[in-house]
């Protein structure tokens, strides 16, 4: 007997039962596919055990997703967790990763789901509530030409944020990937853009800080954060 789970904010429908979940999704395939291609390259998912068209189902992992609440005293051993996991995808190599999410696949598709009326409007970030999705596109438009020149390619998750990340209570190790429809080739700040705004947020995880977000990214060896793509890639995800 499945029951549905009610947190999460992706949209799709999660039912659970004894040790699996199913995932109903139009992405069901490209889920079960980027996650057994990261299975394969050595990195913690849960197994898929069944997929359709229309949903995927997969082991239950048991663990704490990084929003989950955790003690104050854990907060910066998850933190560093979470920016080892980050470390250890955008060092796959690349050019054997079958997935593209880079600016030249991504922007068509932004550009569609604004036509469509498939943003949503109501979720926007601050700095860009009340926007209409026509100057979405133009701020996109107006920013892609320079993205496109500084483009980097990595492997990255792709929406990878506090919930799609679980970890070991005891270790505060990550033991699972989650949500991973979005992977695939693109500029690393696709993946640090998001983890720090979800660091960040009060809105979303109140228990974390900026000095968390600002962990996070001196973890990651960035001696110079680009700000530039850290906004252009929160654009980019008010698409998605």
């Amino acid at each position: 007997m499945w029951t549905r789970v009610e947190t999460g904010r992706s949209g799709d429908e999660v039912f659970r039962r004894d040790g699996e979940y199913r995932k109903v999704s139009p992405t069901a395939r490209l889920e079960a596919a980027t996650l057994e291609w990261l299975a394969s390259q050595g990195l913690p998912v849960p197994e898929v055990i069944d997929v359709t068209d229309s949903w995927v189902v997969t082991r239950e992992v048991v663990g704490r997703t990084a929003a989950e609440p955790w003690p104050r005293g854990a907060h910066q051993r998850v933190v560093d967790a979470l920016a080892d996991i980050a470390i250890a995808l955008h060092h796959l190599p690349v050019e054997g990763c079958p997935f593209d999410r880079s600016l030249a696949t991504v922007s068509p598709l932004a550009r569609e789901r604004a036509d469509t009326g498939l943003v949503d409007l109501d979720d926007l970030d601050e700095e860009r509530r009340g926007w209409s999705a026509a100057q979405l596109v133009a701020e996109l438009d107006r920013a892609l030409p320079e993205m496109i020149d500084r483009e980097r390619l990595v492997v990255t998750h792709g929406d990878l944020c506090l919930p799609n990340v679980i970890l070991d209570p005891d270790t505060v190790s990550v033991i699972a990937l989650v949500d991973t429809a979005r992977l695939g080739r693109a500029d690393r700040y696709a993946d640090v853009a998001l983890m720090h705004r979800s660091l960040t947020s009060n809105d979303l995880n109140p228990q974390y800080s900026g000095q968390t977000g600002e962990r996070f990214l001196h973890r990651l060896e960035h001696d110079e954060v680009d700000d530039d793509k850290l906004a252009f890639y929160r654009l980019i995800d008010e698409f998605f």
